[in-house]
């Protein structure tokens, strides 16, 4: 597996090359006042970094609020009274997602914050909703495959019928030969 990120302008694509395929995911970006980007923990501070972990913000940052979650409401102090303020899922490692404010004081920052982690939460916890009620519906297949070279019979459980590969002698592509719906 290898990962690499392309810049274009203020966005970052991450990408990972797995088995001969690519996945790509939106990383660190900057459009008008919303930030999206990494954390991670250096010593006892958060800084913001790309996909691939480079450093893209390493300003005082204040953990304005801990949910039972593991998430945070975040605050990065700037000069001139400017700070960005947001949700991260964690620590380190984990997305983020925040705002640049402008001529605000310390408190108004540390409700905007916690303003911004509520709405990002709460988007969260109907995504997982969502990804649950979806994964309930996800139907099994029970598959049955007989190896053409040695006659060894197996089963296996997949989405949908697919190619496998014999686990006794190692042939590859062996067609499946009957599937039903499986029973949870």
């Amino acid at each position: 597996m290898q990962t690499h990120c392309v810049r274009q302008g203020q966005i970052e694509v991450g990408i990972v090359e797995h088995e001969g395929r690519e996945f790509s995911a939106l990383g660190a970006t900057v459009q008008g006042r919303s930030i999206t980007g990494y954390t991670k923990s250096v010593g006892k501070n958060i800084h913001l970094t790309s996909w691939c972990g480079t450093t893209t913000l390493a300003a005082r940052c204040d953990v304005v609020e801990r949910f039972w979650s593991g998430s945070l409401a975040l605050m990065f102090r700037l000069p001139r009274g400017r700070y960005i303020v947001g949700y991260a899922l964690g620590e380190s490692g984990m997305l983020f997602r925040g705002e640049l404010l402008f001529d605000c004081d310390e408190d108004e920052a540390r409700r905007h914050a916690l303003m911004v982690s509520e709405c990002f939460a709460q988007l969260d916890a109907e995504d997982e909703e969502a990804f649950e009620a979806e994964a309930e519906e996800e139907r099994l297949l029970d598959i049955e495959y007989r190896c053409p070279e040695c006659d060894h019979e197996w089963q296996e459980q997949w989405t949908s019928a697919c190619d496998s590969q014999c686990p006794n002698c190692g042939l590859k592509d062996i067609t499946a030969l009957s599937w039903d719906e499986a029973y949870r």
